[in-house]
């Protein structure tokens, strides 16, 4: 091309731009433009059972995103834009977990299949036959 513009070679899902970049757009950015401006190193992470984990700072939203329930989460050390949306079963943090939902009755919950099914379960179990709700009667109780 020309010593201010690159031909480049994208990749087939990219066909639908214009393979001909000003050398401005491919030049690496600056460090930092405030010079005096420290920036922290984000924390390193904890390893528990040979994975690296971080630590969350605070659970900011949930959500339902493709059939998977999902947190916000604000990560200890880390600036905003770091938030990530992570899976529910990825979050160890259950103290953070039920005072987000103090905070946000009304947020979208994941209910456990088991939990569910406890609300239909019979508060005593000492029923005569197999099904009480089709005429059993319990013993010790003035059901009839």
């Amino acid at each position: 091309m020309g010593p201010l513009a690159y031909h480049l070679k994208l990749p087939h899902g990219m066909r639908q731009l214009h393979p001909v970049f000003n050398v401005v757009k491919l030049s690496a950015a600056p460090e930092d433009p405030i010079l005096e401006r420290k920036l922290q190193a984000p924390p390193p992470p904890i390893v528990v059972d040979r994975e690296e984990e971080w630590e969350v700072e605070e659970i900011l939203d949930s959500r339902w995103h493709r059939r998977r329930f999902q947190f916000l989460v604000k990560w200890k050390g880390f600036s905003r834009e770091h938030n990530s949306w992570e899976a529910a079963s990825n979050v160890k943090a259950l103290d953070l977990v039920a005072e987000y939902y103090r905070k946000h009755p009304a947020a979208p919950r994941y209910i456990c299949q088991t939990d569910f099914d406890a609300i239909f379960q019979p508060r005593n179990h000492c029923f005569e036959t197999q099904q009480p709700w089709r005429g059993g009667k319990c013993k010790g109780t003035s059901h009839t």
